[in-house]
């Protein structure tokens, strides 16, 4: 059960992750730098309470389909 709504630049990392980006790439299609990506991917797995990105991607329903 999720604790908040993910913010959508932390539901968008997490798209991004979901289909096999890395954290730098996803920095240069997003236009933002990998610290900044870094903090989103963090935000979510803590709103998420999620312990790794896996489990991040299952709990926001974002598995390798979407």
């Amino acid at each position: 059960m999720k604790e908040r709504m993910l913010a959508p630049r932390e539901k968008t990392c997490l798209r991004w992750i979901a289909r096999g980006r890395t954290v730098a790439e996803i920095a240069s299609l997003e236009g933002k730098s990998v610290d900044y990506i870094e903090n989103c991917l963090q935000s979510a797995l803590v709103a998420l309470k999620a312990k790794s990105m896996a489990e991040a991607l299952q709990k926001a329903d974002l598995g390798q389909s979407d």
